[in-house]
């Protein structure tokens, strides 16, 4: 089946956004499950507290793998095509990290939260326009702003040895996060193109119809 691309002509209804249907629910708490696990199985909580610990060039680090963190958020946000999936499904890994000891707890819920409203924010100015550089500028800006919701969880800038590095660590973050939003549209693509029932046309902007890819 040959992709279109959205047309700009259509117009663009705000609040389908940021409603859920049956399979919206179930594609971000099954991916939301999925990336809980694999994060509590790799100690992430603690791998990066780790990292943090090393100094500037450890933040610099963190910068450059977080976006990594967000693949399959946004790839079921590709296959559902609301903004809202990728905040349910980061709540559902944020929810289970905490249930499951992680030692950030109840603060998880801001640092994936915070980050994925900066995010779903770019799909609704661009209006879901753009393919592949729509899913890199998504998630460039949630990188970036899952920087700083680290900073302002942990203390701010001098957690990070000063201003200088944790603006280079957000730097890092953006150009990577591009590169990770690449990715993500290609896994989306992927799996869609795999079976996984996904819709060819944002709702926002008319769509809503099941679509399987052969």
């Amino acid at each position: 089946m040959v992709h279109t691309e959205t047309s700009p002509k259509k117009s663009y209804r705000f609040g389908e956004d940021f409603k859920l249907d049956t399979m919206d629910i179930v594609a971000a708490v099954l991916l939301g499950v999925i990336q809980a696990v694999i994060e509590i199985v790799g100690l992430l909580g603690f791998v990066e507290r780790f990292i943090w610990s090393l100094g500037p060039w450890g933040f610099i680090f963190y910068g450059a793998y977080n976006g990594f963190t967000w693949i399959l958020f946004y790839a079921g946000t590709y296959l559902r095509k609301r903004a809202v999936v990728v905040m349910l499904a980061v709540t559902v890994t944020a929810l289970v990290r905490w249930f499951a000891g992680d030692p950030d707890g109840p603060v998880l819920l801001f640092y994936g939260l915070f980050p994925a409203t900066f995010g779903a924010t770019v799909l609704v100015l661009m209006r879901w326009r753009g393919g592949r550089l729509l899913f890199a500028l998504a998630l460039a800006v949630t990188s970036v702003a899952n920087q700083v919701a680290t900073f302002i969880g942990q203390g701010g800038f001098q957690f990070a040895d000063g201003t200088f590095w944790a603006l280079a660590s957000m730097a890092v973050a953006g150009f990577a996060g591009l590169i990770w939003g690449v990715i993500a549209w290609y896994l989306g693509r992927g799996l869609e193109h795999a079976g996984v029932p996904s819709l060819d046309i944002p709702p926002a902007l008319g769509g809503g119809a099941e679509t399987r890819h052969a």
